[in-house]
């Protein structure tokens, strides 16, 4: 989990009232520089009046890792719900995570630890060009024995299972996809609603926020892509932020 104090960038536009916010996601979420704000959680800490973004997101990583980085951050660290908003923005249904040994992660750059032994594994998805954290196969070879349906099933279970852990610990939280996949996407992702069956089809729909326009679809329609034609520019983050994901705030979240 990392704590970064940038410079403050933008006034603040709406004080929505929180002191922290937590958020979890992959690289749609994660602040690849350590220099100032590209992301929308950062966008947003300004733009919203916030004190504090606890951030767990993970380029590469999966559901997994956000349900269980968000868990165990909250466990650790004791948030007040009273002055705490949790965002995640959920990833990949095709990726593969899972807590190891922080010695044997490879040269990626980027970690999430949950103690100083002790770090996220990812595989960064089942597509030729991604690349994971560990130094053998074996998260990466997950995807040889797991099925649409399996994945299906396990991906619903995060999103249930930190649905109901915040509810029970009443945190005010907002979950939102990283995707609209109905757009066609290099991600080689599955729609996990089509799925599910009718019941659960309508309680996820119920736990993720679609009334807020997916950053993915908001910058392809605002030629607001970064230069590998697949993530958010920073300016995408921003615009996003500003038009679509303060004013749902706003109107739905503001202490």
């Amino acid at each position: 989990m990392k704590t970064r104090s940038f410079p403050k960038q933008f006034a603040t536009e709406t004080d929505l009232g929180y002191k922290n916010l937590l958020i979890s996601g992959c690289s749609f979420t994660y602040n690849n520089s350590e220099n100032g704000a590209v992301t929308w959680p950062y966008y947003l800490k300004d733009l919203a009046g916030i004190d504090q973004v606890y951030d767990c997101s993970l380029p590469g990583a999966g559901n997994y890792h956000i349900c269980h980085s968000t868990i165990w951050t909250l466990e650790t660290t004791n948030l007040n719900p009273g002055d705490t908003l949790v965002i995640v923005m959920w990833s990949c249904h095709n990726r593969d995570d899972a807590v190891i040994s922080a010695d044997s992660v490879n040269g990626f750059p980027m970690t999430f630890s949950y103690t100083d032994s002790v770090v996220s594994g990812i595989s960064g998805g089942n597509h030729p060009d991604s690349k994971g954290n560990a130094q053998t196969q074996s998260i990466k070879d997950m995807d040889q024995i797991k099925s649409i349906e399996s994945r299906t099933v396990e991906n619903y279970l995060y999103v249930s299972m930190l649905y109901h852990y915040l509810r029970q610990k009443q945190y005010k939280f907002l979950f939102l996809d990283y995707l609209d996949r109905s757009i066609p996407n290099r991600g080689y992702d599955f729609e996990i609603r089509d799925h599910l069956s009718n019941d659960l089809q309508s309680k996820y729909n119920g736990m993720i926020e679609y009334s807020v326009e997916n950053l993915y679809r908001f910058a392809i329609k605002n030629d607001l892509l970064d230069t590998d034609d697949f993530h958010p520019s920073p300016n995408g983050h921003l615009s996003w932020t500003r038009q679509h994901l303060l004013p749902f705030l706003k109107s739905n979240y503001k202490l």
